[in-house]
């Protein structure tokens, strides 16, 4: 951003930041959404990638963020067109975060919930195996049979 810019450009500036911060939005929100359908379908590698975009559009978006700041700290007042056009964006901007973190959400909580029911299988899993051991030593007491003697 040049000291020498005029206030048009300024304002173009702006909007055009504006503009790539809802397309970038709009990329995350699309990923999102993809996410949760291959979450639904438990497509691991898809979903990999997915978070990888994600990831990717919100370092994109602080940078876009960051440029933003700057061009709005040197900047006087908007005309009242700049300021029409630049609340039409925001909404749109809103609308689209709105939309992402519902998915996300919803995201969320699939894998939480397929987190929790593994979580359960392998605590079955360990409480088995102790059974079974239990069982062997009540059975055979500290002379359990080897099924693989690694010794001989």
């Amino acid at each position: 951003m040049d000291k020498g810019d005029t206030i048009e450009q300024q304002t173009r500036n702006l909007l055009d930041l504006l503009e790539a911060k809802l397309s970038v939005l709009r990329s995350f929100l699309s990923a999102t959404v993809l996410l949760k359908d291959a979450a639904d379908l438990e497509e691991t590698k898809k979903i990999a990638a997915l978070i990888g975009k994600r990831e990717n559009c919100i370092r994109v978006i602080g940078e876009i963020d960051s440029r933003i700041d700057r061009i709005k700290d040197c900047m006087p007042e908007l005309s009242a067109e700049a300021v029409e056009r630049v609340r039409a964006i925001t909404q749109s901007i809103d609308d689209a975060v709105a939309v992402a973190a519902r998915f996300n959400k919803e995201f969320e909580t699939i894998f939480m919930s397929r987190h929790n029911n593994l979580k359960d299988k392998l605590s079955k899993t360990h409480r088995s195996r102790d059974a079974i051991k239990n069982y062997a030593l009540g059975a055979y007491g500290e002379n359990q049979p080897r099924f693989l003697d690694v010794k001989s």
